[in-house]
């Protein structure tokens, strides 16, 4: 039976972007028939290539080795297919994808031989209804010697201990258990994103928002407490798998596990249980890598090696790195790997992208912050184009944290926006700071007398390009008007803005600080619109109401006042990967 073939558009939007003559490894996921690219990898510049199997690890689980990408001039594709025919899991026929002046024609490779299948483009917003994450953490130990057989004896040995059966797992915040042979508190054929979907419903609001990404269901590893699958006891205690060495004081190696799977909406809770076994493997497996690479870059001074799921926007797709603690990101082997994987997924390194503080934040129902409350606010410019902020961001304004700022707190808050901009997309690690942080800077520097410190006094653009170059260590611009009417005549400077720099941007005028996150411009007609995120708002964070009431929303050029002069400030990306 052939195979119905899907391809996610984060592919088909990558493909347009690489210029040069390459080809890689295409990555996906197989449900129900259905093959569904997502993914891919390029061979490196040096010519080494890729280790296809290799790097499969790095993917969530469920994502595998499907085939072969081709960018521009075909060659040799029916043997490089072969040289990863035994590496392909998912499919007895792998895919090759050939991209060529805006043409993309995919073909099976079948008894040796290339058979053209036709193709869907799988939009994003399908992406996130069809697909989610199963995310498993847990505390696991290695005891082992600073040898590489040691090291290898003991990570194997934790495999083995989990693929025989002697783990078990519960969703999280259901009395739902899964054993290896049965599932415990639910129909085993019942559809496992229904356990997520009856979690929302059970705080679902009377609007609910657009979905910009992918739903995630914990799950919690636990230990047997009995053998009898029905009527056992199963505590929450973390599994702490240890294997006996040779040498009498091994060294402990702890191992905070943080592992993913991707799923299809109607796959079953009776297959979870060997998902789940192997997505566990998968990231030991990693971890064995890095143990095994600090050893040979460190000596034996072993560090505990610390997961991070990195999910850029212009990959669409998980990609999990192990980075060992206690090592800046400025660290030459880090920064070599840095460079390597964005050479491997043909990306600039002009920013960064597999920095520690680029990693993917899961939504956490303790956060009260909203993040990127602008999707789904649409425009109104006719024929307009729009140009937005690039990247997350956290919505701060009055009356957050229970710190009273109303009436004199909009730059701070806008200030707070900008560095959580920086912070999301991986400049800087700094938390973004608060008031009195604020202003015992502008004091200690000399800008503001002693008293300004815990006083309520405003704060302006200057202030704010300072604050940014001292709390996140960037460079702005700043953009003059001597009116609000003046920003109607400043829309290629603002385009241009948000196309090579992508930040928000805080612009103060009179009493009033406001942040832009895009405009809507018509440059036949000069008609503009301005994307503004409103830090006066002093209610709760409740998406429905901010973009409903307008305190995320586009306003006109009337928004602004034709009496007061405005200063824009208008963050630069540093140059760093």
């Amino acid at each position: 039976m052939t195979i119905k073939l899907k391809i996610s558009e984060f592919v088909v939007r990558r493909l347009e972007t690489i210029k040069n003559d390459c080809s890689g490894g295409l990555f996906g996921l197989m449900y129900q028939g259905t093959l569904i690219l997502l993914g891919f990898n390029l061979e490196s510049d040096s010519g080494v290539g890729l280790n296809y199997k290799r790097m499969q690890d790095n993917f969530p689980t469920e994502v595998d080795l499907c085939g072969l990408v081709k960018i521009g001039s075909v060659s040799n594709a029916k043997a490089h297919l072969k040289e990863i025919l035994t590496d392909v899991d998912i499919t007895d026929n792998p895919i090759l994808l050939h991209y060529n002046n805006g043409d993309i024609k995919a073909s099976l490779f079948i008894h040796e031989k290339l058979q053209d299948i036709d193709f869907e483009v799988m939009r994003i917003d399908d992406l996130y209804n069809e697909f989610f994450f199963v995310r498993i953490q847990c505390q696991l130990a290695a005891f082992c010697d600073a040898t590489e057989q040691s090291i290898k004896e003991s990570l194997f040995g934790l495999r083995i201990n989990l693929a025989t059966g002697n783990s078990s797992f519960n969703i999280a915040g259901s009395d739902v258990y899964l054993t290896a042979t049965s599932v415990i508190g639910c129909d085993e054929t019942k559809a496992i994103s229904s356990l997520l979907t009856e979690k929302e419903l059970q705080s679902k609001k009377k609007s609910a928002p657009v979905k910009d990404d992918y739903e995630t269901l914990n799950v919690n590893l636990l230990v047997k407490n009995s053998l009898n699958a029905d009527d056992e006891k199963l505590t929450r205690s973390a599994l702490n798998l240890t294997i006996d060495t040779t040498n009498k004081n091994p060294m402990k190696i702890p191992i905070a596990v943080d592992a993913l799977s991707m799923l299809n909406v109607n796959t079953k809770l009776s297959s979870l249980y060997e998902i789940l076994v192997e997505s566990l493997c998968r990231i030991l497996r990693l971890t064995e890598r890095n143990l095994l690479t600090q050893l040979k870059t460190s000596g034996k001074d072993l560090n505990a090696p610390i997961m991070y799921h990195f999910k850029p926007e212009e990959l669409g797709h998980f990609f999990t790195c192990i980075y060992r603690a206690g090592v800046s990101d400025d660290d030459p082997y880090l920064t070599s790997k840095r460079k390597s994987l964005h050479q491997h997924f043909g990306l600039p390194v002009t920013r960064p992208y597999f920095r520690r503080g680029n990693a993917y934040r899961f939504k956490n129902s303790k956060s009260r912050l909203l993040v990127n409350p602008h999707v789904g606010v649409k425009g109104s410019v006719i024929d307009g184009t729009q140009y937005l902020v690039q990247g997350k961001y956290t919505y701060h304004h009055y009356m957050q944290d229970n710190f009273d700022d109303n009436g004199w707190g909009c730059a701070y808050r806008s200030l707070q926006t900008l560095c959580s901009w920086f912070n999301y997309q991986g400049y800087t690690e700094n938390k973004v700071p608060s008031h009195r942080e604020i202003q015992k800077y502008l004091v200690d520097v000399g800008d503001k007398p002693q008293n300004f410190l815990g006083s309520r006094q405003w704060i302006g653009s200057m202030e704010v390009s300072m604050c940014l170059n001292h709390f996140t260590n960037v460079d702005s611009k700043i953009m003059h008007v001597n009116s609000g009417a003046e920003l109607a005549q400043k829309g290629p400077e603002l385009k241009f803005h948000f196309e090579t720099q992508g930040t928000p941007i805080m612009i103060g005028g009179g009493v009033l600080a406001h942040t832009i996150l895009g405009i809507d411009w018509n440059s036949e007609t000069g008609e503009i619109k301005f994307l503004i995120l409103d830090p006066h708002y002093t209610g709760v964070d409740d998406l429905s109401i901010v973009q409903s009431k307008g305190w995320c929303g586009w306003k006109p050029i009337s928004f602004w006042d034709k009496k007061a002069y405005y200063n824009l400030c208008m963050p630069q990306r540093p140059h760093i990967f």
